[in-house]
């Protein structure tokens, strides 16, 4: 009993001192599939947009979004993903499973992959931040996994 309460004090401690993200919405093209790659801190990139107190990525039809957000650090719901408008018609059903194989065959879905930063160069220590995000099967997801991969991030953020 003792150590219930003591683990439960440390859990609550774990979790009130966790930084809070703000909420995003994900806007893709209509029948989107693909990774989406979202590049913050661009001075030329899409100026910050909310809906509520949720941030509102529009996605460009080759799936990597310049904004002049910065990056989304802390913990924060799962993102909400959308083809074309916030419309409960338009919404794709997310999965907060971490692993791909866990994916359904045969529904299209929303996926948060990974967010990190890049150093632009070996002589200094600016860095590009980004997210990484999927929508599609779990092949579509597979595939675009691996072509977002090969992608040049530090390029993307020029």
């Amino acid at each position: 009993m003792r150590a219930e309460i003591i683990l439960s004090i440390i859990l609550s401690f774990m979790v009130l001192s966790c930084d809070t993200g703000e909420q995003e919405i994900i806007i893709a093209p209509r029948d989107y599939t693909g990774y989406i790659i979202v590049i913050f801190n661009q001075e030329d990139g899409k100026p910050v947009k909310y809906e509520g107190k949720k941030r509102i990525y529009e996605i460009p039809s080759d799936g990597v979004l310049k904004t002049q957000f910065n990056s989304n650090d802390g913990w924060s719901d799962y993102p909400e993903f959308y083809y074309e408008v916030i419309d409960p018609e338009y919404k794709l059903p997310s999965n907060i499973l971490t692993e791909i194989e866990t994916l359904p065959m045969d529904t299209i879905v929303g996926f948060k992959g990974a967010t990190g930063s890049i150093r632009k160069n070996n002589y200094d220590d600016e860095r590009v931040q980004f997210a990484k995000y999927y929508i599609g099967t779990r092949s579509d997801i597979k595939r675009a996994k691996e072509e977002a991969e090969k992608l040049d991030i530090v390029k993307l953020g020029e």
